[in-house]
């Protein structure tokens, strides 16, 4: 998943044309993710499914692990709560409007975001790891 920051910019001329500039890069969480995941290639399979714990990348395994002889398979969920803005009064200097960032529930959407984690394996031995789904 990718992070997108963005600038906006506006042109004051008598067409008042705003101008929006965004680049992406990977999130922190992606990141950690891959690092995490990377250490178990190399390792049989017995040892992942003894050591993969996936709840210290925010992850939820979904079932039992689908094992054959060329993967182990996890299908995983991440849950993920999304505020809904809030507009409140501007106190915070001319023309603000502030958003309340806290997250309480009632003010939030709960998802869980589901995808799948595949070790590649080759004679028991994790080749790579990749991610199946969009929302890994």
């Amino acid at each position: 998943m990718l992070f997108r920051s963005c600038v906006a910019l506006v042109i004051t001329s008598f067409l008042g044309i705003t101008l929006v500039a965004c680049s992406s890069h990977p999130s922190q969480s992606v990141i950690s993710r891959d690092v995490y995941l990377q250490q178990f290639v190399g390792q049989s399979s017995t040892y992942i499914l003894s050591h993969l714990q996936l709840s210290q990348i925010d992850y939820q395994q979904v079932g039992t692990v689908e094992q054959t002889k060329r993967a182990l398979r996890y299908q995983v969920i991440r849950p993920v709560r999304i505020p809904i803005p809030m507009a409140q009064h501007p106190t915070t200097g001319i023309g603000a409007v502030p958003l309340n960032m806290g997250i309480p529930s009632h003010e939030s959407y709960d998802v869980a975001l589901s995808c799948y984690i595949i070790f590649h394996l080759e004679h028991n031995i994790a080749t790579s790891v990749s991610y199946s789904g969009r929302h890994c």
